[in-house]
This record gives C-alpha cells, sequence and structure tokens, in this order.
C-alpha cells in the first residue's frame, strides 16, 4: 500500500538487526523477513535500508546485510566528523571512506550504494550544531541533561554556542560546508538530513525526538545561504557527471577509448600536493592532512582535493596523460579564495586551511594514434 499507492520508494528499518533474529534471539542473516521482501514483486523494487544494529548480543551487523539492502554506514559518520575536527591524522581511511567504504562493503557483487552515507541523522546534532556546540544542552527535554549521546565528535570552534564573533561563524560555516562536501562528493549513497542545506540548528539539543517545538522545526527564514548554495552546486555536478556517483566500486585501471585502446589516465588515483601520485610514505605519515582524489572516465575527469590543516598548501595539478586543462567547478572557501580561470597542467594553486576544492578536467576521449614512421627511400643507383 505504501508503495503503489502513496509512492513512496524505498523504506528503513530502524534497529534493524531486531527484526532478524530467530526464535533463541540469534542474529540469522538468512531470516524469513530477508527472504520474504526478496520475494515480493513490490518491495524488492523498492530501496531497503536497514539501520544495521540493535541492542542485543552482536547485534552490531555493518556490512552484512548483502544483496538488496542498503545500510547506514557509522563508521563513515564517525570517521568524517573526526577528520574535519582535527581528531584523526592520516589520509589512509579518509581514501577508504571516499571510496564506498569498500572495507565494509565491497564483497558479494555489492554495489557502491550498499554504504548510506551520512553526517548526522535524526538523533543527535544537525550539521550547523556540531560546529557550534563541544556539549549537549538539552535542558529542554525535562531530564536534566541527562538524555542524549556525550560522544558527540563535535567542535565548537573555541565557544561553545552561538555569537556574533565574525571570524567563529566564518570558521564554523567553513567546516560545515567541507563535511557537506565530503558527504556528497563520496562514493555511495548520500543521506542529508533535512536543513543542514540551510544551516538548521536545535540549539544544541541531540536528543529532539519528544520536541514540537522552535527547537524541532525547520526554520525556513534564517539561513547559512553559502552552504545552501554549495549544496546546490555539488548535488548539480553528482547528477549532471556519472563519474562522481559510481554504481561499482572503482579499481586502479586505465580509462580506454571506444576502439578499447588505452588513454593513459586511471578511472581512480590519488595525488599528493607535488602533483604526483601518493607514495607508501605519504600514506603512512600520520601528520598528513591533503590528498588529492582523481576520478575519470571515457569522456569527464575531476580532481577534488581535501585538505583539513590549518595552513594553506601549494598544490601542483597534474599534468598529460591526467587532464589538458583544469578550472575550479566547487569549492568550499570564500567566493574570491580560488582562481576562476582555466588552468593549465601544472599550474600551482595555493590552496586555503581546511578547503575542499573541485576541479573539473579536461580529457582526451580518444587514443592519440602513433603513425607508423615510413623507412626512407633508398637513393637510385
Amino acid at each position: 500500500y505504501w508503495v503503489t499507492e502513496m509512492g513512496v520508494d524505498g523504506f528503513r528499518f530502524d534497529l534493524a538487526t531486531t527484526l532478524i533474529r530467530d526464535s533463541r534471539h540469534h542474529v540469522d542473516q538468512d531470516h524469513s523477513f530477508k527472504h520474504a521482501v526478496a520475494a515480493d514483486e513490490v518491495l524488492r523494487e523498492v530501496i531497503m535500508i536497514a539501520e544495521p544494529w540493535d541492542l542485543g548480543p552482536y547485534g552490531y551487523q555493518v556490512g552484512r546485510w548483502g544483496n538488496g539492502w542498503c545500510e547506514w554506514n557509522d563508521r563513515y559518520r564517525d570517521f568524517v566528523r573526526d577528520f574535519w575536527r582535527g581528531g584523526i591524522g592520516g589520509v589512509q581511511e579518509l581514501a577508504t571512506r571516499l571510496s564506498g567504504s569498500s572495507d565494509i562493503f565491497d564483497h558479494s557483487d555489492r554495489p557502491t550504494t550498499a554504504s548510506v552515507n551520512f553526517v548526522t541523522a535524526h538523533d543527535g546534532f544537525t550539521m550547523r550544531d556540531l560546529v557550534t556546540y563541544d556539549l549537549k544542552h538539552n535542558e529542554a527535554n525535562k531530564e536534566r541533561n541527562r538524555d542524549g549521546t556525550d560522544h558527540n565528535r563535535s567542535w565548537n570552534h573555541g565557544y561553545e554556542g552561538e555569537t556574533a564573533d565574525p571570524e567563529i561563524n566564518a570558521a564554523r560555516q567553513r567546516t560545515a560546508r567541507n563535511l557537506m562536501a565530503t558527504l556528497l562528493l563520496s562514493a555511495g549513497m548520500p543521506m542529508i538530513t533535512a536543513g543542514d542545506e540551510l544551516g538548521r540548528t536545535q540549539g544544541g539539543n541531540n536528543n529532539a525526538y519528544c520536541q514540537d517545538s522552535p527547537v524541532s522545526w525547520l526554520n525556513w527564514t534564517e539561513t547559512w545561504e553559502e552552504q545552501t548554495a554549495l549544496t546546490r552546486q555539488l548535488l548539480r555536478l553528482r547528477a549532471e557527471h556519472p563519474v562522481l556517483r559510481p554504481a561499482t566500486f572503482r579499481r586502479h585501471h586505465e580509462v580506454t577509448d571506444a576502439l578499447g585502446r588505452g588513454l593513459g589516465r586511471s578511472g581512480v588515483a590519488w595525488f599528493a600536493e607535488p602533483g604526483t601520485e601518493m607514495a607508501v610514505e605519504q600514506w603512512n605519515d600520520p601528520q598528513r592532512r591533503t590528498l588529492g582524489l582523481y576520478l575519470s572516465d571515457r569522456t569527464d575527469a575531476f580532481l577534488i582535493v581535501y585538505h583539513a590543516g590549518d595552513d594553506p598548501v601549494q598544490v601542483s595539478l597534474p599534468g598529460a596523460p591526467w587532464a589538458k586543462s583544469y578550472r575550479v567547478a566547487a569549492h568550499t572557501g570564500e567566493p574570491d579564495e580560488l582562481p576562476r580561470r582555466a588552468l593549465p597542467p601544472g599550474s600551482k594553486v595555493l590552496l586555503p586551511g581546511r578547503t575542499v576544492m573541485v576541479l573539473q578536467a579536461t580529457v582526451a576521449g580518444e587514443a592519440v594514434p602513433v603513425l607508423p614512421v615510413s623507412p626512407p627511400t633508398p637513393p637510385s643507383a
């Protein structure tokens, strides 16, 4: 009824592991409930999302629900929060999370959309509150602030709560844009909590389920305009360029043209600041805060640079065969911080601290044929 009559295109099951416990309360991934969904002509065609845990023994089942199911990825949520608040070093796991969390979902022919990537949800802080509060403020819930989690992985940028300080507010909005950009540029299925694209706040309440009040309402008049504009821009890029939303997990293989000839570039590659591919020592550097992700198909390519360091860093743009030119398609900085003109390969860009830069690359769609060289004509007698 919900699908055929009301047009619902998917379902999310709260504490879904509870639904697949047997008569002995053991978790059974071969449970009759999953078989019933897979056999139903209507339900098997819509999106089925599991919150893949419950409170019972062995309830944490992330990555185990199999084909036909998408799963909330809390590993993604926790890492992205930690990365942008400076709570974790190195970029190894960043690459994994950007790639659809292949360590969790790349098995049994599952698609990248098995991972439901999210930074916030209906439980917990909104994205604005995530960058505004270190502590929960649930007094309005009338439980003496004892309800809700105390482990928020949040960062108030030096001041607890709302402030008129322009520097703090600018820093907070920048971090929120970085969180949104990371979410929308990661392989997998992005989930945006309603209002995060506007800068919605709950005043630091991280357990607002009991509120039907301004605490939980969406205020359409108080918005972070740059957050909204960036969200629209990235969603448009994601819709228009399939290379930004792969259905399958990427492999480091050469892209070929329509005739099967190699184009010299890979479908995915990872770059360091000098414009060279990441080396082993760079992957293993716990102090590293910068990573470039190159994505390409036959006709399209992007270079996305994630920089979580406080200070600016100079980034060199890779040359042939990776690109013939670049232009900045989106970024999370201030409007005039990055160049708007076309950039040739080898250009150096000063990337401000705490910024995500999306460069669209112009690439060759056909291999350049190598013409045979005719042997010289021997001189006549």
